[in-house]
């Protein structure tokens, strides 16, 4: 079982001329077919990515009802399961939100996960230790709300 706390995605974009850097990109998060989080890749006033750009942005699961959880007086992340592990039931899908075209070079993603370990030589004491694993996507695409320039979605399989 994975408890998965945060989710990075360091993303290059690519270096053609006619890749555009207006589109607004979406990510939609989900464990198997379940959706867990959709939301802006860029955030707020993040500028948009430019051409030939690298930039790393995450996602940090957080409680629905912001109640915080601590077991021995160790705090515990909000974290969303994924029982089967990450691998085959993690996807993310980014999707295109303009016709600008828009070129996905590689991303590489990071994958928090955590979980509770009892301390050696104590009664009731625990510590939170955070793993992490790597996933690298290199296929070159592009995704615009524009069929003939590319794809309007891109769904990333861990």
């Amino acid at each position: 079982m994975s408890k998965v706390t945060r989710i990075d995605w360091t993303i290059k974009t690519g270096e053609s001329w006619w890749s555009g850097t207006d589109t607004q990109m979406k990510i939609e998060i989900y464990r198997d077919d379940q959706l867990l989080k959709r939301l802006n890749l860029e955030p707020g006033r993040t500028p948009r990515l430019d051409r030939g750009e690298l930039a790393t942005y995450y996602w940090t699961f957080k409680s629905p009802d912001g109640i915080g959880v601590s077991v021995s007086g160790t705090a515990i992340p909000y974290y969303e399961d994924f029982p089967g592990g990450v691998r085959g039931h993690l996807k993310v899908k980014l999707i295109a939100k303009g016709d600008d075209a828009w070129e996905k070079d590689w991303i590489d993603t990071t994958v928090y996960t955590g979980e509770l370990r009892h301390v050696p030589g104590t009664i009731d004491s625990v510590t939170w230790v955070e793993n992490w694993e790597e996933f690298f996507f290199d296929r070159d695409v592009v995704l615009s709300t524009d069929k003939s320039e590319g794809f309007t979605s891109l769904t990333l399989q861990y």
